[in-house]
């Protein structure tokens, strides 16, 4: 394992094939969209037991059909270390079993496709594995969720900020169109942010995406459109 030198998804990734039993299906990563972290410090996993991860987004494609698609890959890291003298040892960081941030997401996005969702992608596959007695966790999480990749462009405040006012009204109407037909089915996403939105301006339609996080709310209400970076200045 070499050391972590601000990339915790080297090149290595590229090329990789994922096998996966439910379905029967293989895929291979072709290209990397984005990485995340989330780490704790050595007191605060002490004291509170909260785990460090790392969150990849890669484009791949299936080896039968070539059909592309979007895999999500999280996986357990090691803490930030403030005391050398009694580090605790990778492999007792070990959370073992299926995180919760991708037991979320699987439970939204394959109860949201069952129900025919129109606006979230499709849920495809997924597994979890241990990490390996070379990996940066043994004994830990290691996960795969394989979803549709959906037509559009991945929206953010710059591109919000160079809509013109019509536009802005014809995507505001989508998302709010979106965020009703999910509630309907009984999820609504807690993460608002635009970068989780996509949008196809061609269709009129706009994707809610990354689903770690959610609960069911009574109703709709306007202010979703300020949570979500959505409002007229």
């Amino acid at each position: 394992m070499a050391l972590h030198s601000g990339s915790w998804f080297d090149s290595k990734w590229i090329g990789k094939i994922v096998h996966f039993e439910s379905p029967s299906c293989s895929w291979r990563i072709t290209a990397k969209l984005q990485e995340r972290e989330t780490r704790y410090l050595q007191s605060e996993f002490r004291l509170c037991g909260f785990y460090s991860e790392a969150s990849c987004t890669f484009i791949c494609e299936d080896l039968e059909s070539s059909i592309q698609a979007i895999m999500k890959v999280r996986m357990q890291i090691p803490y930030i270390e403030e005391d050398s003298n009694s580090p605790i040892p990778s492999s007792e960081q070990a959370l073992t079993g299926l995180s919760g941030r991708t037991e979320r997401e699987i439970q939204a996005l394959s109860g949201l496709t069952k129900a025919g969702c129109s606006c979230t992608p499709r849920y495809i596959t997924s597994k979890h594995e241990d990490q390996g007695a070379g990996d940066w966790i043994p004994g830990g999480f290691l996960e795969y969720l394989v979803i549709e990749k959906v037509e559009g462009i991945k929206l953010s405040h710059d591109i919000l900020d160079s809509l013109n006012a019509q536009q802005l009204i014809k995507l505001r109407e989508a998302f709010k169109s979106s965020y009703l037909e999910c509630h309907r089915y009984g999820f609504v996403n807690l993460n608002p942010n635009p970068e989780n939105l996509i949008w196809n301006d061609a269709q009129a339609k706009c994707y809610i995406v990354d689903w770690e996080s959610w609960c069911k709310k009574a109703k709709w209400n306007n202010a979703e459109f300020r949570w979500w970076g959505l409002e007229f200045d």
